[in-house]
């Protein structure tokens, strides 16, 4: 019970006189039901091979820890939900599990999850600090990526990081794992969705077939390490998270249980559509984006235009909304930042640039690798705040229409880059779209039939056999 004494408690099968435990009479009868539903649904699939001890630690409340069969718990973990039946499943876990692979510890959190999952039908893990609970909710890639103050603040940190989360958050053990840990909503979330998608019959056979699983062989053999290690790539935090995702995958792809069981193979090609309808895709795992803003200063949580985005994003969950400076990037509506060297490609539907002054088509094709449509925003006085609100959903005609006098040009970058010789001349585009010289090769390639202006957006929509501008307003 603490660093000075212990308490023991026993089955009265045993016929032992022990000391009385105010502790446990007070505790037993939660912990017995606690302990007696989560050892029912294991032992229907397959017993456990050996008796299970635990022990609480009131004078390390946070403390988690599990070791062969035994489990240490602190008296605060033990108190919020499903700790301890995650600890029992663990053990469970590790007698069966002889697939060892770079991705064990995140192997072990998801199929440990699925069984608190089958215990509660939800994953009801709490927090005993915020009270938060871990829920199942549809989240994508590549937002699930966590800086590791992002991570201790989640209720998905992994349970044994309680402890370290709430004193080193900066401690170097949590930081390597992190990145791979941070994947577990979304891997979790789309486990369970994919035993959803089974029939009732299926649902069972599955269940019961998880020994199986875990102790099958691995054609081919999984990896040990990361293997773009061994092929001396770049490693970025986007690339080692695609790795592990798609090492989970292939834990269920390449088992022996995908050639022996239809409905292993069911649920396999479940869980690869389940990823990719969260964003992620195996042949290009890239951080992809609906909206991106770049800044050309430095962003903090307290600048203006981070609160700007970040209301915008909260009010439009479902939009993939993004921010970078030359150092960060942040995916609202987190608030921490992870290093801009982290991801090696970013691309967005769309992605917005402020920008003081002329500037040349050549820097407009620079954001044609990133993006399809760029709005470049001339933005010279500071003070003056610019608003995205309309712009989310009625793109930059609503943008113009919400910033009467800020000059701006959205540009069709596919079709930009079928002009690309006869435009580089061009050495600043708002003289040359004010200017409209129909004699000029250079805007003649443009192919402009007539400008439309919109009373409601205030800005010209030109008409054109190439849509490389879209929509214009210049400075007055």
């Amino acid at each position: 019970m603490s660093a000075d004494s212990s308490e023991s408690i026993y089955r009265c099968a045993l016929n032992k006189n022990v000391p009385f435990s105010a502790y446990f009479s007070e505790q037993v009868k939660d912990l017995n039901y606690r302990v007696q539903q989560m050892e029912r649904l294991l032992e229907s699939i397959e017993p456990f091979y050996k008796k299970v001890q635990l022990t609480i630690l009131e004078d390390r409340p946070y403390l988690y820890r599990v070791q062969g069969h035994q489990i240490y718990i602190g008296a605060k973990l033990l108190e919020a939900p499903g700790h301890l039946e995650k600890a029992l499943a663990k053990i469970w876990y590790r007698e069966r599990n002889e697939a060892l692979f770079a991705q064990q510890i995140l192997m072990e959190e998801v199929i440990t999850d699925f069984i608190v999952y089958l215990l509660n039908g939800d994953l009801d893990l709490g927090d005993p600090q915020t009270k938060i609970a871990t829920a199942l909710r549809k989240v994508r890639w590549p937002f699930v990526i966590k800086s590791v103050p992002a991570y201790c603040e989640s209720p998905w940190k992994q349970s044994e990081h309680f402890a370290v989360c709430l004193e080193h958050k900066e401690d170097l053990s949590v930081d390597q794992q992190v990145v791979e840990l941070s994947l577990r909503p979304l891997l979790v979330t789309s486990w369970v969705n994919s035993y959803k998608g089974l029939s009732s019959r299926e649902r069972f056979n599955f269940v019961q077939n998880l020994p199986r699983l875990l102790r099958s062989e691995h054609q081919p053999a999984l990896p040990l390490i990361g293997m773009h290690r061994l092929a001396g790539v770049q490693e970025t935090t986007l690339l080692k998270a695609a790795e592990a995702m798609k090492n989970i995958n292939s834990f269920l792809a390449s088992s022996q249980a995908m050639k022996d069981s239809e409905t292993h193979r069911i649920f396999a090609a479940n869980f690869t559509n389940e990823l990719r309808s969260h964003g992620f895709q195996e042949a290009f795992a890239e951080a992809s984006f609906d909206l991106l803003f770049v800044s050309p200063t430095t962003l903090t949580e307290k600048s203006a235009i981070f609160a700007h985005f970040m209301k915008i994003a909260k009010a439009s969950p479902k939009v993939q909304i993004a921010l970078r400076d030359q150092d960060n990037l942040w995916m609202l509506p987190s608030r921490f930042p992870i290093p801009l060297k982290s991801f090696g490609q970013i691309k967005a539907n769309r992605t917005v640039v402020e920008k003081c002054g002329g500037y040349n088509f050549s820097y407009v094709m620079d954001y044609a690798n990133i993006t399809e449509k760029l709005l470049v925003v001339d933005h010279c006085d500071t003070n003056r705040e610019i608003q995205y609100s309309r712009f989310l959903n009625e793109g930059a005609e609503g943008f113009g229409a919400q910033n009467k006098g800020i000059a701006f040009v959205q540009f069709h970058l596919p079709s930009l880059l079928m002009k690309k010789s006869e435009l580089e001349q061009v050495s600043n585009v708002f003289e040359f779209i004010q200017k409209r010289d129909v004699e000029n090769p250079s805007f003649k390639s443009l192919g402009w039939r007539e400008v439309h202006w919109s009373e409601q957006a205030n800005a010209y929509q030109p008409k054109a056999y190439v849509d490389a501008i879209e929509w214009f307003r210049v400075p007055n």
